[in-house]
């Protein structure tokens, strides 16, 4: 019967210590994921790897992507994605990413969140020169409910009012 309870202490210690030691990814292996789940067009995998609020971003993103051609997809998805630069101060990283496809190096902005890196991404960094409408009620979806409510209607777009 001891040798039992020895045998299962044993066990049950050895478990917490293996289940404990779990490999946290670090920025380069979350910068990385996160593009190629990008490059695949895989927006639920890649909102794993992003921040809350980076989540209508991505949301807008996928809008964006889906009006691309094939030829401009299969670009993408066939870019070679490097890691060329890395710089990790505390809760925060930039990862500097080299985009075969685009030539030219894009930083991924990052940040802790419950312990793991998360890409943390804004609207400026899909849309260039995005700037928030101020002095009204505008809020950050107003550009994702506009690009959701407009439709495509026999290959023109039909802008809303």
């Amino acid at each position: 019967m001891t040798n039992f309870f020895r045998i299962m202490t044993l066990a049950f210690i050895t478990t917490m210590l293996l289940g404990s030691c779990k490999k946290r990814a670090s920025p380069e292996e979350v910068a990385l994921a996160f593009m190629h789940a990008i490059q695949d067009s895989n927006y639920d995998q890649a909102r794993e790897y992003a921040t809350k609020e980076s989540q209508q971003v991505i949301q807008i993103y996928a809008i964006f992507d889906g009006r691309r051609s094939g030829a401009e997809r299969e670009k993408i998805k066939n870019a070679k994605i490097e890691v060329v630069n890395i710089e990790e101060n505390g809760d925060k990283a930039a990862v500097t990413i080299l985009n075969s496809s685009a030539h030219q190096k894009e930083v991924l902005q990052m940040v802790k969140e419950n312990g793991q890196w998360k890409i943390s991404l804004t609207f400026d960094s899909i849309i260039p020169n995005y700037t928030p409408q101020s002095g009204s009620a505008a809020t950050d979806t107003t550009l994702l409910d506009q690009e959701a409510d407009s439709t495509v209607t026999n290959g023109a777009n039909v802008p809303v009012n």
